[in-house]
């Protein structure tokens, strides 16, 4: 049990770290040239479009090209001290088929560094209060009913 609010104090004290350096970092120069930007649980993220003479390669060779524009934005990631805290995550941005296009997939990248953490969870969170309340409701409900009696 003690081990679980050790690690619980760890994830807060990263989140909380992540955030300032997040909130510092994000009228600079450099984070606005990488195109960068931040959601409101201070998730870093970008988009990686293919440049115009790139349209006619395959999807291969446009990932390897994404992949490359990727490495100043990992290296800046690690300068600004997040390189440990965070986890990176890749996904080729889906689109709706039509009839002129019927592939499923862009050629676009989105790239997201989220705060890893150990034992803050929702489902972890939710139970929390889930018990929370019921203890709150059980000592309640015991000294209305022993007020209730007296």
């Amino acid at each position: 049990m003690i081990k679980f609010f050790k690690l619980l104090w760890i994830d807060i004290r990263g989140y909380f770290y992540i955030r300032k350096v997040v909130r510092k970092n994000k009228k600079t120069v450099d984070f606005n040239r990488l195109g960068l930007r931040a959601d409101w649980v201070n998730r870093l993220y970008t988009v990686i479009n293919p440049s115009p003479e790139d349209k006619g390669d395959t999807p291969d060779v446009l990932k390897i090209k994404a992949q490359q524009k990727m490495l100043p934005i990992h290296k800046y990631v690690e300068k600004i001290g997040l390189g440990e805290v965070v986890a990176v995550s890749v996904e080729q941005i889906p689109q709706i088929p039509t009839e002129q296009d019927p592939r499923t997939l862009t050629d676009s990248y989105l790239l997201v560094y989220y705060p890893i953490f150990r034992v803050l969870t929702l489902w972890k969170i939710i139970w929390f209060f889930i018990f929370l309340g019921a203890g709150i409701f059980g000592i309640f409900n015991f000294w209305w009913n022993f007020l209730k009696d007296i």
